[in-house]
């Protein structure tokens, strides 16, 4: 009897323990995040931790007004340039999300005890890497591994595209006309170019994104030219050096989407979409198996499980 009696009263607290355990997790509450950058608060949104996200920066809201039910009243804990310091020590976030560009921000957080993480964004290949860091920071590693893995598998299924592309057209991605502004080697718009089956006349530079002369811009006389939203309705083609390039003669010369709707703007799942806008101005030839592509990833990307 005795025997009897002691293995209910075990069996009675493993239930106890169990049920206990499940309330924890259950009332465990999500990691608090705090986004110092438009990208990294749109990659916690991609990996479905909104939750987490207990502070934003001030260019969100204008950067990402198509996520604007979601980070409605959000606290402003900084600016891209500037952090605040009295508004994160009330939020006490986990960790404090910022890219590279960010340095000396980061610098001073970790000297009040922030934990930062810095997301890097120089190339194709961190974005799915960074989406696996903030599925870690945020507890979201299932959805943030599955986007992850379609980021790559789409990175390699339009190279596959590419790879029946007959030319490799010279391509002029401009950032600002006045000055003359480019994205150089360090930029991740610089692999944006190359897997749409391009190549920057600016590749040989070290900065992200440098300054370029008029004269330079002549000799390399490229094929596709690339322009900011805010040049259009300008008569710059009317001017030197534009008027000497065989691009804008041949009409092969496309502006950005307005800045709310650049899907190249920041290094997150949009960019894919991104890639497929340019590809078509690139290689307009291989509009069929782009098109394809596309709806191979708009499929992808309606399979993955909902946010939490």
């Amino acid at each position: 009897m005795k025997n009897a009696a002691s293995c209910g009263v075990t069996a009675l607290l493993v239930l106890i323990f169990s049920v206990s355990a499940q309330a924890a997790n259950t009332l465990k509450k999500a990691p608090a995040i705090v986004s110092l950058a438009p990208s990294n608060t749109e990659l916690l949104i991609d990996s479905g931790a909104e939750e987490s996200i207990v502070g934003v920066c001030s260019n969100c809201a204008t950067h990402l007004p198509n996520r604007g039910a979601l980070l409605k009243g959000k606290p402003i804990a900084g600016s891209f340039v500037s952090a605040n310091l009295e508004r994160l020590t009330q939020l006490k976030p986990d960790a404090v999300l910022v890219v590279n560009g960010q340095e000396a921000i980061a610098s001073m957080l970790k000297k009040h005890g922030f934990k930062v993480v810095i997301l890097s964004n120089n190339k194709l290949a961190d974005i799915p890497a960074n989406l696996t860091t903030v599925g870690s920071l945020s507890q979201t590693e299932g959805r943030a591994l599955k986007l992850s893995a379609t980021f790559k598998q789409a990175l390699t299924d339009l190279n596959a595209i590419m790879g029946g592309a007959k030319s490799r057209p010279k391509v002029f991605y401009c950032i600002w006309p006045q000055p003359l502004l480019t994205i150089g080697k360090t930029s991740f718009l610089n692999d944006v170019i190359t897997a749409c089956g391009g190549k920057n006349i600016a590749d040989n530079l070290q900065q992200p994104y440098p300054h370029y002369s008029a004269e330079r811009l002549i000799m390399a006389d490229p094929d596709v030219i690339v322009l900011p939203y805010e040049a259009k309705g300008t008569e710059l083609f009317k001017r030197f050096p534009w008027n000497k390039l065989r691009a804008v003669k041949e009409k092969r010369l496309f502006y950005l989407p307005a800045p709310k709707d650049d899907l190249l703007a920041r290094p997150t799942m949009n960019v894919l979409q991104g890639l497929f806008w340019l590809s078509q101005k690139i290689h307009p030839e291989l509009a069929g198996s782009l098109e394809k592509w596309r709806q191979q990833l708009a499929d992808s990307r309606l399979s993955q499980p909902p946010s939490r």
